[in-house]
């Protein structure tokens, strides 16, 4: 399919009407996904936005795409920058959503002043933190939603990020207290729970880690195998994620059994543990 047939694809979702906008983009801008060979669906990411035709001001996470070719992806054709107010024609889709989504169809004027907008960029850009006595202090990373800090994990250091709750964050009030909750139930028996970590990471992995053993030029015939019971000690915690539904990820050193890779053990506080692999 051609760029002009998927052009109509994808203004079929999108109203005829053009409106005008005034909009404040956000930090994770510069994206696209291959719709098909040689052409592309770039977008950026917005904070806010004003409707010129009624001056209204809409704080939103919402989505502003369009096409481009191979040929434009260097700027993809708009050259759009983070954190910058713009002037933008667009079509405003079809599908009602908290998170509003537009597809561009002209970039009117670059580097507006709007004192509202503006205010929107300070209060996006001024740091926020989450106190808690059990765990500590955690800092809201807005570009990726979730908030990061470091516990004491059994007398490691560990880095954790908590997911944003959903509804707090597309309301611009950002809060990770479902995740934080996961959290303190895991760390009320961390003991418990590291053991279970380590024992289906050393289940899943052992095997694994004994092919790429054998395959090491260190690794003479004859030589000691790696049992579970090792495999589950020599691993090292190194940082872990938890979103507000009680799904987990724990990222482990890997002692280079596999090479310096990490073992990423995954799963849900509910249903259990799901899966271990390696990565990096």
């Amino acid at each position: 399919m051609g760029f002009q047939q998927e052009m109509k694809k994808l203004e079929q979702k999108y109203e005829k009407e053009l409106m005008d906008i005034l909009v404040l983009l956000g930090d994770m801008g510069g994206g696209a996904v291959r719709v098909d060979k040689g052409i592309w669906e770039p977008s950026v990411n917005i904070l806010a936005y004003i409707d010129l035709s009624t001056q209204e001001l809409a704080k939103c996470k919402g989505r502003i795409s369009w096409l481009a070719e191979e040929k434009d992806r260097r700027g993809w054709i708009y050259h759009l920058k983070n954190e910058k107010i713009y002037h933008l024609r667009v079509r405003k889709s079809k599908q009602s959503s908290q998170n509003p989504a537009f597809l561009l169809a002209e970039v009117v004027k670059r580097n507006v002043k709007h004192p509202d907008l503006q205010k929107v960029l300070e209060e996006y850009r001024k740091p926020l933190e989450m106190e808690d006595e059990l765990c500590g202090t955690f800092s809201l990373e807005r570009s990726f939603g979730w908030f990061t800090g470091t516990i004491d994990w059994l007398g490691e250091e560990c880095s954790v990020s908590l997911e944003c709750d959903k509804k707090d964050a597309e309301a611009g009030t950002e809060t990770a207290k479902g995740a934080l909750a996961v959290l303190h139930m895991i760390y009320g028996n961390l003991g418990e729970w590291d053991e279970k970590f380590r024992r289906f990471a050393a289940e899943e992995l052992t095997e694994l880690a004994n092919d790429w053993l054998s395959d090491s030029e260190d690794f003479e015939e004859g030589g000691t195998e790696i049992t579970k019971e090792a495999f589950a000690k020599r691993i090292e915690i190194s940082e872990m994620t938890i979103s507000p539904d009680g799904n987990y990820e724990v990222y482990y050193n890997d002692d280079d059994m596999f090479w310096g890779h990490v073992i990423i053990v995954s799963g849900n506080t509910e249903t259990g543990m799901e899966d271990a692999q390696i990565a990096g």
